[in-house]
């Protein structure tokens, strides 16, 4: 009996670890992309802290992420006409926009608009927000991802 009992404890810390576990998209040196949901993802810089979630939208052009944290909110949008980042949408918003205007640098932002001409797939768009979000960051603010 207590053979039994333990052999059921096992299997459901088990199936409870399996359960919470995030799938791992991407893995560098620089950032693990875990999967959260179908939609959404959470990009991880050296720390569980230090990251963001990337939340996708259909929409008619094509796919927006949303990519946040705490502090600072912009988009990358996907579509036909190329991959590229813009300033978060109002409407998108839920963080103050004091707060992103002080850590997003618009010149980088500017830089950022086309980093493809050609509409990504959901992995090379992932990997490029992974990549690409740190040098959008002010320098007093790297900080929060690094």
């Amino acid at each position: 009996m207590k053979r039994v009992l333990s052999i059921i404890v096992m299997l459901t810390v088990l199936m409870v670890n399996v359960a919470t576990a995030k799938s791992i998209v991407k893995e560098t040196e620089r950032f693990t992309i875990s999967a959260n949901e179908e939609t959404s993802w959470t990009i991880e810089y050296n720390a569980p802290e230090k990251g963001v979630e990337v939340i996708k939208l259909n929409t008619k052009k094509g796919e927006e992420y949303i990519v946040r944290n705490k502090f600072f909110e912009v988009r990358y949008v996907n579509t036909e006409k190329g991959f590229g980042a813009r300033s978060i949408k109002a409407s998108q918003s839920t963080i103050d926009p004091i707060f992103t205007d002080n850590v997003i640098n618009a010149n980088e932002l500017s830089k950022q608009a086309s980093l493809s001409a050609v509409k990504l797939d959901e992995e090379k768009a992932l990997s490029y927000i992974a990549g690409f979000v740190p040098f959008l960051l002010n320098e007093n603010y790297k900080h929060l991802l690094n």
